[in-house]
């Protein structure tokens, strides 16, 4: 589930980390990043019983200005650029729980006059920050795990729709809308890997009873069709546009189940990562009771 590249790869930094291994029962890694006076360390905790990590970030006089321990931390590359738009450099430390496909945390803290965390998000897939424009603005990419298992998938066929961040001061503020281009490069792949028959077959098929044991579904990859079918959808949505996620809908499912899955694709959308994430909700969500 990586996500989709935009312009040329920067060259990637060194990385400090430190993990639980759990084939062998111990914790392990560890390392020190010196930015803009404060020292970033992240070593194991030989204080837990739990075999966990621990972060410390200290002043130019040594303070303790932010610490946190999880099973994995990591210091994300983009540490030391100005994250939130306000000239002072920050640290993100990404935290794993280390369950099965969850979770990730990412503390986005100020390394500046202020230091402490701005803010943190939780999410069960992997963000990264970029410069998209190379304007100076980082961007947050992240896939929206909620919709991991939706609509009775497992995990691998689950779609992931692609969120696009920007943290301007305290603030999330979704510029996916700003990104066309990256959501139309991801929905031209999936339109090209969808077998126009198996296409065929899932538009006319009544989704609360379909067999794929029976003979006539050997050749049928049905959760395939339905994910990249979901992924055009949610792409669109994501992107704010709406009039077409909803046309692509009644084009590519059947038309028994649309109605349905429209409601079930419009709870997770406004209630789901961007909701907790408190960025403004889109037109679509108005009607739809947030928590």
């Amino acid at each position: 589930m990586g996500l989709p590249a935009f312009g040329e790869e920067p060259e990637a930094p060194a990385r400090y980390y430190c993990y639980q291994d759990v084939m062998a029962h111990g914790t392990k890694g560890g390392g020190t990043l010196q930015v803009n006076g404060y020292t970033i360390e992240i070593k194991p905790n030989p204080s837990s019983l739990e075999g966990e990590c621990e972060a410390t970030i200290r002043s130019p006089k040594g303070e303790i200005v932010y610490q946190e321990e999880d099973w994995g931390i990591d210091i994300d590359p983009i540490t030391g650029k100005d994250v939130n738009g306000d000239g002072q450099p920050d640290a993100v430390l990404v935290d794993f729980s280390g369950g099965a496909h969850c979770c990730w945390t990412y503390n986005i803290i100020s390394l500046g006059r202020k230091p402490g965390l701005i803010r943190d998000f939780e999410n069960r897939d992997t963000a990264t920050f970029e410069d998209l424009r190379r304007d100076g603005r980082i961007e947050i990419l992240v896939r929206d795990g909620g919709f991991d298992e939706f609509d009775r998938l497992m995990h691998p066929e689950s779609p992931f729709p692609l969120v696009i961040l920007r943290l301007e001061g305290d603030k999330f503020v979704d510029v996916g809308a700003e990104y066309l281009e990256v959501y139309d490069k991801e929905i031209r792949e999936l339109r090209a890997g969808m077998n126009a028959s198996s296409l065929d077959s899932f538009l006319h098929s009544n989704p609360a009873e379909f067999d794929p044991n029976e003979p006539e579904n050997e050749h049928f990859d049905y959760e395939e069709t339905e994910r990249r079918v979901l992924m055009i959808v949610v792409d669109y949505l994501y992107s704010g546009r709406s009039t077409l996620a909803w046309k692509s809908l009644d084009e590519m499912w059947p038309a028994g189940d649309r109605e349905r899955i429209r409601g079930a694709i419009l709870e997770q959308f406004c209630n789901g990562f961007l909701s907790e994430v408190k960025t403004d909700p889109s037109p679509e969500c108005r009607d739809i009771p947030l928590p």
